[in-house]
């Protein structure tokens, strides 16, 4: 099993008229349903004069939960389509919302298929994608004599530098995300430096 994946670059929205309608979707990058649902809701209020605001997520780097809507779109013509751009692309952590304004012309069911789809499609490709890895994150107490050889680990284990947060009192603490499967090799290293006084504690802070 791979600790990696995709999500959008980020946050991005792009309108493309297609028969008169205009249709507008809008990536978000979201870390829960819950997340997921409150930026839906924010969209929905934005466009609240539109036609419909149809929309898919994909949401999870383990067990990937994905749902999706039409809207009052017919069944199948506009969610689905959405959901299966964000396939295409394998992405997850991401809602994508397209919303429509009527043109006043009628699509069909091949033509409202298309329309979605491509709306989405084409903002993802727009957007870009980043593959990033699971992690875990940490916090480390130790004395400042100790701060070359936690950078070294932190290097030695793929620590992300940007996510490396060193506070400085009478002791130093760093909050730090570790990649999933370097993990063992960090949280080993800790307990050497542990068990003889290097470090004062090391705590894990989520997974």
């Amino acid at each position: 099993m791979t600790d990696r994946y995709r999500q959008p670059a980020a946050e991005l929205s792009n309108e493309i008229k297609i028969e008169k309608s205009r249709f507008i979707a809008s990536i978000k990058i979201c870390i829960s349903e819950e997340e997921a649902r409150e930026k839906l809701k924010a969209v929905s209020e934005e466009h609240r004069q539109a036609s419909h605001n149809c929309w898919a997520y994909r949401i999870g780097t383990e067990k990937v939960r994905e749902y999706f809507s039409d809207d009052g779109e017919p069944a199948g013509t506009a969610g689905k389509p959405i959901l299966g751009a964000l396939h295409m692309y394998d992405v997850t952590n991401t809602l994508l919302v397209v919303t429509r304004y009527f043109g006043g012309k009628k699509l069909g069911v091949r033509g409202l298929i298309e329309a979605y789809g491509t709306s989405a499609s084409e903002l993802l490709s727009m957007t870009g994608i980043v593959e990033k890895r699971r992690s875990v994150r940490y916090v480390v107490v130790m004395p400042y004599d100790m701060i070359k050889l936690m950078e070294r680990l932190l290097d030695s284990c793929e620590a992300p530098r940007e996510e490396q947060v060193f506070e400085y009192a009478s002791e130093v603490s760093v909050t730090c995300s570790v990649p999933e499967d370097m993990a063992p090799q960090f949280e080993s290293t800790l307990e050497e430096w542990k068990n003889t006084g290097r470090i004062r504690k090391s705590q894990l802070l989520s997974s």
